[in-house]
């Protein structure tokens, strides 16, 4: 008994505590007109705040989204670039190599040039000894 006796006197007090309200519209309230009006405004404001929040995920989702895209493009464009500098790199280095056995074979040719005029120099000689030669010999025969 004494423990619910407690319970009794607990309940009874928030009886006593506890207020009822008429509204404007003569409906019974818990609360008072006032009261009611702004927490249904407040309650009004928390979904229009949710609705705006919503909506401002909604446009963060598509400016990240956005920035993703634009930063595949960002990353394919160095990439591009990465691969033309490669190339062109490698271009200088094929010149160079290009440009190198070009010289040496002009430095062949020089070469075999030289030693062609100077067998050419040492024919014209040998041919002109021949001819001193001949004529030598044809002038002693006459």
């Amino acid at each position: 008994g004494v423990g619910g006796g407690l319970l009794s006197e607990g309940r009874a007090a928030r009886m006593e505590q506890t207020t009822i309200y008429f509204d404007s519209t003569y409906r019974l309230r818990v609360v008072e007109e006032d009261k009611y009006k702004d927490t249904e405004r407040l309650h009004e404001e928390c979904g229009n705040f949710t609705q705006k929040m919503g909506s401002f995920q909604e446009t963060v989702q598509r400016l990240v989204d956005g920035m993703n895209d634009y930063a595949s493009k960002i990353e394919a464009a160095k990439l591009k670039a990465l691969g033309q500098r490669n190339r062109v790199e490698s271009e200088v280095e094929v010149r160079k190599r290009r440009t190198a056995e070009l010289q040496a074979l002009i430095n062949e040719k020089k070469a075999g040039l030289e030693r062609l005029q100077l067998q050419f120099e040492s024919l014209r000689k040998v041919d002109a000894e021949q001819k001193a030669t001949i004529e030598r010999l044809s002038n002693n025969e006459a």
